[in-house]
């Protein structure tokens, strides 16, 4: 009669334990099992997206979602113009969006991001950092349209006074793509228009 391995033994009666176990076990092992096999953005946060917004492309979530887990946050596109702003006569995508909920509280980092139309799909080209939500403090930029090569924007600013809710300096701006980067053009709060720059080169391509 031929011996049993006991080594082996053991195994296959540890086997048996486990999935004998049924779906209880199961049920813990594959998440568990799927997590190493799926590509991790599979178990991403969903991206939330401000009302009005009709349609966001994949290429703009990814990406989106891929800033707010390095961060830590939760991602929130919060505008999203179109327009051609490198004068090649095709529509662009500029997004503004935001981290929330960055350490469990409400603090928010705000961002904003340029993607350029090939002819095929969106590529990303440039970001630039917006302000924070949740410290009272600094200016943020809320694009409303893309016109000449320019991102027409509107601007909140916080007084020595405000609450984090409400900055009450209200002004206008300009976000121009020059070598490959986003330029804040200066404004002057308290409505008065934004100083613009007649002699400005024409858009980088």
């Amino acid at each position: 009669m031929r011996r049993r391995n006991p080594d082996w033994y053991r195994v296959c009666q540890v086997s048996r334990q486990v999935w004998g176990e049924g779906y209880r076990m199961k049920r813990f092992w594959l998440p568990v099992f799927l997590a190493v096999l799926l590509p991790a953005e599979v178990f991403a946060t969903a991206v939330d997206v401000a009302d009005g917004i009709k349609k966001v492309e994949p290429e703009i979530k990814a990406y989106v979602k891929k800033r707010a887990a390095r961060e830590g946050g939760a991602p929130y596109i919060s505008a999203l113009v179109r327009g051609d702003i490198n004068g090649d006569a095709k529509e662009d995508v500029f997004v503004a969006y935001a981290v929330e909920g960055i350490g469990g509280g409400n603090f928010s980092l705000l961002f904003q991001a340029l993607f350029l139309n090939d002819g095929k799909r969106l590529v990303f080209r440039a970001e630039r950092p917006n302000g924070s939500f949740g410290t009272a403090q600094g200016k943020s930029y809320i694009p409303r349209k893309i016109e000449k090569g320019r991102v027409i924007c509107e601007t909140d600013e916080y007084g020595p006074d405000d609450g984090v809710c409400c900055p009450s300096i209200k002004g206008e701006g300009e976000i121009l793509f020059r070598d490959g980067k986003l330029i804040e053009v200066e404004s002057v709060g308290r409505g008065k228009r934004a100083r613009s720059d007649p002699t400005d080169p024409p858009a980088a391509r």
